[in-house]
């Protein structure tokens, strides 16, 4: 069975980088050992038994071309649908483009959604037959729970200062939190991402509120780097104005973290109740909850987040669905 994987990236190192790309790559080549791996629409293997495809955005294309090749066409990711927070909201999209995407969900031969609220929503108002859940998976042996006992008193959160991505991460509100807390509590926060249009404006906030002894932002960093990060740090810190799932969510609480985020898009199917929900991003909000749990025995929350991860989150269980969509192609 031949299968070629497309993903429109103008980096394709990156594929191999970002986890959720790399395990599905891992995955199709259980299937096929010679997996075709696509970046530009010219570089796709129209000789593929099945096209397995990352992000509706782009599907079309290969929607459209597949129906008249008569081949096999596997779409799967998120696109953001009902999320008014988000500049990305499918609704807030140029209408070609929301046109585009529809067209490809409905004719793709099946759709995998790794957010289960957005499976949800779009079966019932769309009412499509083709569509899976199936949500991101961790390498649980990789990112293995780290114990309290041997943790310090930082803080971690990850996020890329691209301008809008520290709006929806609410970057600026966790700096004002520590500002916060810096005379209450001996802290340091952490933050890592590759550099973005916002990572000078970034920096200057920092420093124009004297914060650069409380904070390091340390850019792009590795993933043995992130997960010495995750494995040390007290809290992980992400409230978000929305995630479409969470990954780095996911990755703080199989390695034992107590995450903070908040109530908005796919995090509560994510967290349940292994983790701490705040009501809103204020900083005073964000503050006072660390303080609250600061010195308390957080390792119930980190046994229950880590198990958390492991029951339903598996590397195992995406791959079974994977393999259940795609080898039913195989002829």
């Amino acid at each position: 069975m031949k299968i070629c994987f497309f993903c429109k990236i103008s980096d394709k190192s990156k594929l191999f980088i970002v986890e959720f790309y790399n395990q599905d790559i891992k995955i199709l080549k259980k299937i096929d050992p010679s997996l075709t791996i696509a970046t530009k629409y010219s570089e796709i293997d129209w000789s593929a038994d099945v096209i397995f495809v990352w992000w509706w955005t782009y599907a079309f294309f290969s929607v459209f071309v597949s129906k008249l090749l008569r081949k096999k066409v596997v779409i799967t990711g998120t696109f953001n649908y009902k999320c008014p927070m988000v500049a990305s909201d499918y609704y807030r999209r140029p209408l070609l483009e929301r046109l585009l995407i529809k067209f490809s969900i409905k004719y793709a031969n099946e759709n995998i959604l790794v957010s289960r609220n957005e499976y949800e929503q779009i079966y019932k108002d769309w009412n499509l037959k083709n569509i899976v859940y199936s949500p991101h998976c961790i390498d649980t042996v990789k990112y293995s729970r780290g114990m309290y006992c041997n943790r310090g008193n930082e803080l971690f959160t990850i996020c890329w200062t691209g301008k809008e991505n520290v709006k929806r991460k609410c970057l600026y509100e966790i700096i004002d939190s520590v500002e916060l807390l810096k005379d209450k509590l001996d802290m340091h926060l952490n933050i890592a991402g590759h550099k973005g249009d916002a990572f000078d404006e970034v920096k200057k906030y920092i420093s124009e509120k004297g914060l650069n002894a409380y904070i390091s932002i340390l850019g792009e960093i590795s993933e043995k780097e992130k997960l010495c990060y995750l494995k040390s740090c007290r809290f992980y810190l992400q409230p978000s104005r929305y995630e479409g799932f969470g990954l780095a969510i996911a990755e703080a609480m199989s390695c034992g973290t107590v995450v903070v985020t908040t109530d908005v898009g796919e995090v509560l199917n994510v967290v349940g109740n292994a983790g701490i929900i705040i009501r809103n991003t204020l900083p005073e909000t964000i503050a006072n909850v660390i303080e609250d749990y600061w010195n308390n025995d957080l390792e119930s929350i980190s046994i229950a987040a880590h198990s958390r991860i492991e029951t339903l989150f598996s590397m195992a269980r995406r791959e079974k669905d994977i393999m259940n969509v795609v080898k039913k192609y195989k002829e």
